[in-house]
């Protein structure tokens, strides 16, 4: 009886044990089961924090390229997007520009794998009646008008001093926005205490326009002197006006008048554009050699043609000297300096200017040591803008091969017109490419985000 109550009691405490191991692999079961599930659960959470954080980066570098692509418009009103790319420190983003008159779709977008996310911006660009557009001649330093036959129908600025003076004539209204070394801006014949046998410079109305012009505004002092100078309206200076040896001002004049000056800022030509189009269209010249003697190889004996087109010259001063009559219809972009001593015609096209140079342009009759005299060089004719980094210097020696510009002459330094040159403004303002005339972006019409899985 003994043993069976023992081996009874043995049996009973196994049964606890299995139960105990039964209850313990469960609740084991139940751990690993619910471990899974939160692992995938974070799984799945991690997941969707790195899709929204990767949504979020590429949504900011597409805005960035949005904002980088107003910018760059801003600074040149050509720009096409950047297709091949933008690294910044979280990514890259891509940009496009379609253009439809001022109507531009500006698409930005950034990549993951295989998928874009795009930024559309839609908007319409407004150019700037840039101040130094409404002018006939505008130069950031000293201006300078002499000699027969030298005439300017419009507006003139410089951002220094004038003289006007022996037969010069200015058409329309003058200012004077700096302080030059002289401090004093002159409508004279050219002599101190005057010369009746001299013409004075004159500042007159413009025909052209329905206002009152002939008026002077200035910064430094300015000096009306000898019997045939002559302004026709007002002249306002923050110093002083003097009408010496006969000279005469027809209009008011108010002195130390306290005006607020701001320089119009010197035009900006976008070279590097112009010299990547003239590559792709076989138009670029290495140096200045190479285009005198293309140009002269044009020479047929009667004259020297250009095909219509634009021209750069990278290298080198271009000399075009006197022989046939040379014709463009097109734009000439020279790096450095251009002297012109031949007959030369010229019509702008497709609103660019007609001249540009990175240096000085000079349009003149070359000096023969041999003669002791200047060789006859013929007349000019150029139909649009003329600019220059630096100075201008435009002169013809003979009444017979006189300059006309019809258009506008501006300059980065000196302006020097000196005998049987006439400008005469007739520009429109809102056509002048390359110079980046614009105010900015307005009229934001939509701004969408897509995502596109590839």
């Amino acid at each position: 009886m003994k043993l069976f109550k023992q081996v009874f009691i043995k049996d009973k405490l196994n049964q606890n044990g299995v139960a105990t191991l039964m209850i313990v692999s469960i609740l084991t079961m139940l751990f690993v089961i619910l471990s899974i599930s939160m692992a995938r659960t974070n799984l799945v959470k991690f997941k969707s924090l790195e899709n929204l954080k990767n949504t979020r980066r590429d949504y900011y570098l597409s805005e960035t390229g949005i904002e980088d692509t107003l910018y760059q418009l801003i600074e040149n009103i050509s720009y096409s997007g950047n297709q091949e790319g933008e690294e910044l420190p979280i990514g890259v983003y891509y940009s496009t520009i379609d253009k439809v008159g001022d109507n531009y779709d500006i698409v930005s977008w950034a990549k993951n794998g295989n998928t874009k996310r795009i930024v559309n911006l839609n908007i319409l660009v407004s150019y700037e009646i840039a101040e130094v557009t409404t002018k006939a001649t505008y130069m950031a330093d000293f201006f300078w008008i002499s000699g027969e036959g030298s005439r300017i129908r419009g507006d003139v600025w410089t951002n220094d001093d004038f003289d006007v003076l022996e037969s010069g004539v200015i058409e329309g209204n003058l200012t004077a926005a700096g302080k030059g070394s002289f401090a004093v801006n002159w409508v004279w014949d050219g002599i101190m205490g005057g010369n009746p046998a001299l013409e004075g410079g004159q500042v007159l109305d413009n025909p052209d326009t329905t206002e009152l012009d002939g008026n002077i505004t200035a910064a430094d002092n300015v000096k009306v002197s000898g019997p045939s100078a002559y302004v026709q309206g007002n002249v306002v200076s923050d110093g002083q006006v003097y009408e010496l040896f006969g000279g005469e001002i027809g209009g008011t004049i108010i002195e130390e008048a306290g005006l607020e000056w701001e320089e119009i800022p010197v035009p900006n030509f976008e070279f590097s554009e112009y010299e990547a189009l003239a590559v792709s269209k076989g138009t670029y010249f290495a140096n200045s050699n190479s285009f005198e003697n293309y140009v002269d190889s044009l020479d047929d004996g009667e004259e020297r043609r250009l095909p219509e087109d634009l021209y750069y010259i990278d290298n080198g001063t271009v000399k075009i000297y006197a022989g046939s009559p040379v014709y463009l219809d097109g734009l000439l972009v020279v790096e450095d300096s251009l002297y012109i001593y031949s007959e030369w015609y010229q019509n702008a096209q497709d609103g660019l200017p007609a001249i540009v140079c990175g240096k000085s342009l000079n349009i003149e009759n070359k000096f023969n040591f041999w003669s002791l005299n200047y060789d006859y060089a013929g007349p000019v004719r150029i139909n649009g803008i003329v600019f220059a980094e630096k100075k201008i210097d435009l002169i013809r020696t003979f009444s017979n091969e006189d300059i006309i510009v019809e258009g506008a002459v501006w300059a980065g330094d000196d302006i020097f017109i000196r005998k049987h040159t006439y400008i005469h403004y007739n520009i429109d303002s809102l056509s002048v490419e390359g110079f980046g005339f614009v105010t900015g972006i307005s009229d934001l019409q939509k701004n969408c985000w897509q995502e596109i899985i590839d």
